[in-house]
């Protein structure tokens, strides 16, 4: 439904979530420290890392954000320790050259439908490997099982890389936590190709339910409190 409602029938967001638009403000802060390395600039400082992440911010109406009990304040507090936290880490200096930031690629990885396009937060080139590195916020560490849940994005992604570089391919996600004291963590994914194949599958079931108009809710307690097209659901009647 949500797909429906975005993208059959341009419906506008009621609300907009905070954990999304404070994620994609922490991936422009990154995106600015590894721009500067890709350029051979000095390592910007935590203030030039803050300053984009407030220009991320720039028009969005605080009224529209769905935020809890948070603060516009209190986010850029916690965004100043997470970024700290990250500039401390072995995390913002990897080994390799800068090759790419949010670079959208795609390909025709599925007979009979579009081309997949994926968009990968940082490329890096080694003498021997192309590391594909996804940046995720959390609000607390990740566990194996939360990899594994996971590791299918950066699967694909090895996927659809294909022509940025002709070495092996290295994945992991980056996990930046929330917590008073963050955390920075690096979890290294295996290809595995019995999960690439599960998620191709899926992909290629979904794809065919929506070309089937085969769309309905699927309610759930864990997403819909962040829907932000959970009225507009909710009035849908079949």
């Amino acid at each position: 439904m949500r797909y429906r409602h975005r993208y059959l029938e341009d419906a506008p967001e009621e609300f907009g979530s905070v954990n999304l638009l404070f994620g994609k403000a922490i991936h422009t802060s990154l995106e600015h420290h590894f721009q500067a390395r890709l350029a051979g600039d000095p390592v910007p400082s935590l203030e030039e890392l803050l300053g984009a992440y407030e220009t991320e911010w720039q028009g969005v109406d605080p009224a529209w954000v769905q935020r809890g009990n948070e603060s516009m304040d209190s986010l850029r507090d916690l965004a100043r320790r997470m970024l700290a936290a990250f500039q401390g880490s072995p995390a913002a200096q990897p080994e390799g050259r800068v090759l790419a930031l949010e670079e959208e690629v795609w390909a025709p990885l599925i007979a009979g439908t579009p081309d997949l396009l994926g968009r990968i937060d940082l490329a890096l080139e080694t003498s021997d490997s192309l590391n594909i590195v996804d940046f995720k916020t959390s609000r607390s560490r990740w566990s194996a099982e939360q990899v594994a849940e996971s590791s299918g994005q950066l699967l694909l992604y090895s996927q659809l890389a294909g022509d940025l570089a002709s070495k092996p391919v290295k994945l992991s996600f980056v996990v930046l936590t929330k917590p008073k004291t963050p955390d920075v963590s690096v979890h290294e994914v295996a290809f595995d190709a019995r999960l690439l194949d599960r998620t191709l599958n899926i992909i290629e079931y979904v794809w065919n339910s929506i070309s089937a108009g085969i769309i309905y809710p699927v309610p759930s307690m864990i997403n819909c409190p962040s829907c932000p097209y959970r009225k507009r659901c909710a009035a849908w009647t079949g």
